[in-house]
């Protein structure tokens, strides 16, 4: 059972690691690429279709690795675990319930070369990517102090 401890642990930190990193460069790579015209802002919306599955997959994989930790500890949790537990689902559901409506606002308007809107679109995303990211975090500070 030490094994599967060790191996649900290694994935669930390189998960974690992926889903936080994946999304360090992405608001300045929008910015940038609106900035420079449509040609870069349509390369941008394809190269990021590819971001996004990763961040997606590695958020979940993350929260299912926790889960299965968890498990494994016969389902005890400490309060600061918790509350790293329930950050961590909080930024799940930022994602998916105001994040990626924003970036669907962002693609649309890039496909309807309305670079305007798709700016504005853009700093919203990159807005709840950092509430994401502050989630995160505090889910971090709690798996690490709990």
């Amino acid at each position: 059972m030490g094994w599967m401890r060790t191996l649900l642990l290694v994935v669930h930190i390189v998960a974690a690691a992926a889903w936080f990193g994946h999304k360090l460069t992405v608001p300045r790579q929008i910015r940038t690429s609106i900035d420079a015209g449509p040609d870069q802002a349509g390369t941008m919306v394809v190269q990021m279709r590819g971001t996004a599955r990763l961040g997606i997959g590695a958020a979940l994989l993350t929260v299912a690795t926790g889960v299965a930790l968890l498990a494994l500890a016969g389902w005890t949790a400490t309060t600061v675990l918790g509350l790293g537990i329930m950050a961590a689902l909080a930024a799940v559901a930022v994602g998916a319930v105001f994040a990626r409506p924003a970036w669907r606002g962002l693609e649309a308007a890039v496909v309807d070369d309305d670079l305007a809107t798709a700016g504005a679109f853009g700093r919203r995303f990159s807005r709840l990517l950092h509430v994401e990211n502050l989630l995160w975090t505090a889910a971090l500070w709690a798996m690490v102090a709990g």
